[in-house]
């Protein structure tokens, strides 16, 4: 194992590891014994799905850019419901599907970005299929690829893509 992959793989185990500590907030021995094979055994599994399209150069994800990207998720959030809130009352939207493609290389960074997509009030992830997404979008203000894209996911795609390329 290079020097690389034994650093990449302790730190996905580390924060596998702390995962397990914030997640059972329990740290009798015993537990944080369980958490260490847990973590172990995990990132022997997974190892494959986190670091498959980094380059070898790209030594660790950016965690202050994950920090960044909740920061905005939160504040993404906030804004999507009020302006749900809004449409529902005044009865004034335009449910459909729009299919958007993604930029985003590794299928971690593209499901992390479906999946966030569903979080937000308004749209919905239903399928993926290579590079595109479809997405329900509960006021479905354009059909065209390009514009639907920057309107449901541009600035996620930009900050994923910086955390995942």
């Amino acid at each position: 194992m290079n020097a690389h992959k034994l650093l990449r793989y302790g730190y996905l185990t580390a924060i596998l590891f702390l995962a397990w500590i914030v997640y059972t907030q329990d740290f009798h021995p015993a537990s944080l014994a369980t958490g260490t094979v847990a973590a172990l055994l995990a990132t022997a599994f997974s190892y494959h799905v986190f670091f498959e399209s980094f380059p070898q150069s790209k030594l660790i994800l950016r965690p202050d850019l994950l920090l960044v990207y909740l920061v905005f998720l939160l504040y993404q959030n906030i804004i999507s419901s009020i302006t749900l809130i809004y449409l529902m009352l005044r009865g004034n939207y335009n449910p459909g599907i729009v299919r958007v493609k993604t930029r985003l290389q590794s299928s971690i960074g593209r499901t992390l970005l479906a999946n966030t997509i569903s979080l937000v009030p308004g749209t919905l992830s239903l399928w993926m299929e290579g590079p595109y997404i479809f997405v329900h979008w509960f006021d479905k203000k354009t059909g065209n690829r390009i514009e639907a894209s920057k309107r449901t996911m541009e600035p996620m795609q930009t900050l994923l893509e910086r955390i995942f390329g």
